[in-house]
Formats: structure tokens, C-alpha cells, sequence
């Protein structure tokens, strides 16, 4: 990993898929019962904090529809720091409530649950950069030695708990200085330019998600219009945190999974203002049920509509049958969303042909991804030309820098895909 193939998602994805695929497809669909299951159990919780046991369950019912609304494909990091940033509100809930300390405990979770976002995507920490510095500023304001030195140790022990597991997967791995650029260095730089109509198209989309939450939010500032301090903060928390996450990446909309602990912070807050007045009770439930089915029936039919795999399947069989596990290939980024139903989930078919090859890729990028920045373009070009991969899978747009190199087309596949084999 970031040696030999290269991703901008962290250790901590690959280390948990890793592990928990040692039990097959299994092992991912219990790892996602889980993260839905302490997602769900801490929304609880924290609604338990400010209503009760009825409304809380109205209110985690509620939240569990719209959290179908971030996830074009489970198994991505904000699929997975869900939980972690969920605890983070709860946290910050508790201190609002009660003005008290956060205990050992707390602080041990809350620094984890800090290292575990960064080390999985460094975004999904946004929502806990105005969480810890409230925590701060409440201790500096009410300074206390003792509660200072149980801070410090719950922070060392929280980091240390993710910490150490990365610290010895990337020293057995040997890929630290890879680790570095293609994790920190790159998501620290900005992706490459997208057209002016798709980064609007894309903040359409991602706003169109977060309706329920600027609504959530709406209502709580409505409501805590006599509590300014804590409205200013809740102000910053919400917006830091969707424009980190929803608004500076691409549009898709997994990326608003780190909101959802916020716009359910949020609705909880506001609940009690909401609960007490008949009109504006009905409609949010109304308003939150309507989103939730439409969400299911959209999610339900993207899964039951089956993908068409004919062209994977025949394209890997050709090239599986004709290579060894040693030998070179290499797929071309081909932008084939145009090219199927436009009524099917047609994930890139990139993606999916890569899963059926047997063959390394003759770049570490595999394909280049629309982030990819000119520097590893020309290394990715550079290591093909070295390598010369037995098959390129290919479309017009890059078949004639092959040629050049003495390829040859040797099968048409349907809508203009072309394998090329070597001289």
C-alpha cells in the first residue's frame, strides 16, 4: 500500500478491511451492522441527553433514514469514522448540558476517535477541530491542575491507542516516505481543477443532501436566539464543518457523512422547542419520514437494479487466460458513465475490471483519476513505457501514444474499447 498502489485514503482503511475480510463478504457486512449499530446507539444516547426515551427513539429513527443520504458506496472512510464523529458531538453535548469536566473516559475516546478520522481521511475531522478547541478553552477558563494532568493522559492514551497499530503497519510495510506523499502531502494540495459546470452541479447535489440538516439548523437557531455564546459556537461547528467536508471536494455525496454528526447535534438541540409546538412537531417529522423513504426507495433501487457486467467479464477473460500473475497490464481512465443505461448503477468500469484482472498493474495509479496531478502522470507514463504491459485496455483518447510504442489493437470491445498488446 502507497508503495506499490497509490491511494489518498488512510492505513486505517486497508488495516480494518484487511482484517475484517479475513472472514469473507461476512466480515464487511458485520463490520457495517456494527457502524450502523453504534452510529445509532450513540445518536441515542445523545438525544437522551436533552428529551426522553420516546422522542429519543423518534429522533434516532429519524437521523437512521437520513444517514442512507451520504452513501453512494458504503465501505468509504466516512462510512467508517461515522461513529467516531458522532461520539465527538456527544461529547460536546454533555459539556453543553452540564458544564462539567469530561472524564478520563471521554477524553480517551474523544483523542481516538480524533486519530482515527485522521488516519482514515483527514477531512472527516473538521467537526472535531471546534470540539477540542471548546474542551481547551473550558479548561484554560477554569483551570484545575489536576483535571489538566488527567486530560494529558487521556490524550496519550487515546493517540497512542490508533497511533501504535498504524506506527507498526507502516514500519512492517516499509512505506513510510510513500505514506507521507501520497497521504499527507497530497490531500494537503488541491485537487485539479474541475469544469466550472460540474463543481456547480456538485454543490447542487451536495446541498440538495444537506437540506435536512440546514433545516435541523434552522430551527435550533431559531430557537436559541437567548443562548448567543452557544449559538455563535453551534454556528461555527456547523458550518466549519460542512464547508471542510461537503463544500471544498468534488460533490459526492459521501463526503457529508461527517455532517451527519452535526445535523443531528443539531435537531437534538432544537427538539425540545420542537416538541412543544404542534404545527412545527408534525412537519418535521413529516418533513425528515418523506426524505428518509425517498432516500430508501432511490438507495433500494440502485441495488436492486443489477449492474451489466458483459464487457468486464469478457475483457478479463481474454487477458486473465493470456498473462501470468508477473506479467504487466494496464486500463486506461475511461470515462464510460455515458456509455451504459442510464437507468443502471453504472459504477466506472474501470473499478470493476481492475477486481476481475489477475496481472499487476503496470502503475501504481492504476488508472489516472481525475485528482491526479501532473507530476503522477508523467511518473505513471514513465513506469508503463519501462514496463511495457502485456494488454492496455484502452479508448480512442489514448490508443495513439501506444501505437507510437509499437502496440497493436487486437479485439474491439463495444462502444469503442480497444485491447492493445504489446510488439
Amino acid at each position: 500500500m502507497y508503495r506499490d498502489m497509490f491511494d489518498h485514503k488512510g492505513p486505517l482503511v486497508y488495516m480494518i478491511y484487511e482484517a475484517v475480510c479475513l472472514l469473507g463478504t461476512t466480515g464487511v457486512w458485520l463490520l457495517d451492522l456494527l457502524i450502523l449499530y453504534l452510529s445509532m446507539l450513540i445518536l441515542y444516547r445523545l438525544a437522551r441527553l436533552f428529551t426522553d426515551e420516546r422522542n429519543s427513539l423518534i429522533i434516532t429513527t429519524l437521523l437512521g433514514g437520513l444517514a442512507q443520504l451520504p452513501f453512494t458506496d458504503e465501505g468509504s472512510p466516512e462510512w467508517l469514522v461515522m461513529p467516531a464523529c458522532i461520539y465527538s458531538a456527544y461529547i460536546l453535548a454533555k459539556r453543553l448540558k452540564d458544564h462539567d469536566y469530561c472524564s478520563l473516559t471521554d477524553i480517551i475516546l474523544f483523542s481516538a476517535s480524533v486519530a482515527f478520522c485522521l488516519f482514515t481521511k483527514p477531512n472527516t475531522c473538521a467537526g472535531m477541530i471546534p470540539i477540542a478547541g471548546y474542551i481547551v478553552w473550558d479548561l484554560v477558563r477554569r483551570f484545575d491542575i489536576r483535571v489538566f494532568g488527567r486530560y494529558v493522559l487521556g490524550v496519550i492514551i487515546g493517540l497512542g491507542v490508533i497511533l501504535l497499530p498504524v506506527a507498526a503497519w507502516i514500519a512492517q510495510q516499509g512505506n513510510l516516505q510513500d505514506f507521507i506523499d501520497a497521504y499527507w502531502i497530497f490531500n494537503t494540495q488541491a485537487y485539479a481543477p474541475m469544469t466550472r459546470m460540474k463543481m456547480i452541479m456538485g454543490k447542487v447535489f451536495v446541498t440538495l443532501v444537506c437540506l435536512p440538516g440546514f433545516y435541523a439548523f434552522g430551527v435550533y437557531a431559531w430557537s436559541a436566539k437567548k443562548r448567543p455564546w452557544e449559538l455563535a459556537f453551534m454556528t461555527v461547528l456547523f458550518f466549519f464543518t460542512v464547508l471542510l467536508n461537503a463544500y471544498l471536494k468534488n460533490g459526492y455525496p459521501h463526503y457529508v457523512a461527517p455532517c451527519m454528526a452535526v445535523f443531528g447535534l443539531v435537531l437534538v438541540l432544537a427538539w425540545p422547542y420542537i416538541q412543544v409546538r404542534k404545527v412545527l412537531y408534525g412537519f418535521t417529522i413529516g418533513f425528515l419520514v418523506l426524505v428518509g423513504i425517498g432516500t430508501f426507495g432511490a438507495r433500494a433501487y440502485l441495488r436492486l437494479t443489477p449492474f451489466d457486467t458483459t464487457k468486464d467479464n469478457e475483457t478479463a477473460l481474454f487477458i486473465n487466460t493470456h498473462t501470468d500473475a508477473d506479467d504487466y497490464v494496464m486500463v486506461c481512465d475511461i470515462d464510460d458513465r455515458s456509455r451504459w443505461s442510464s437507468m443502471s448503477p453504472s459504477y466506472s468500469f474501470v473499478y470493476r475490471l481492475w477486481l476481475h484482472l489477475n496481472a499487476k498493474p503496470a502503475s501504481p495509479y492504476f488508472y489516472l483519476p481525475p485528482s491526479i496531478t501532473d507530476a503522477m502522470r508523467a511518473k505513471s507514463w514513465e513506469l508503463q513505457t519501462a514496463r511495457m504491459p502485456k494488454y492496455i485496455v484502452c479508448t480512442d483518447e489514448h490508443e495513439g501514444a501506444y501505437l507510437q510504442l509499437g502496440y497493436t489493437r487486437i479485439q474491439d470491445i463495444k462502444n469503442d474499447y480497444y485491447i492493445l498488446q504489446r510488439p
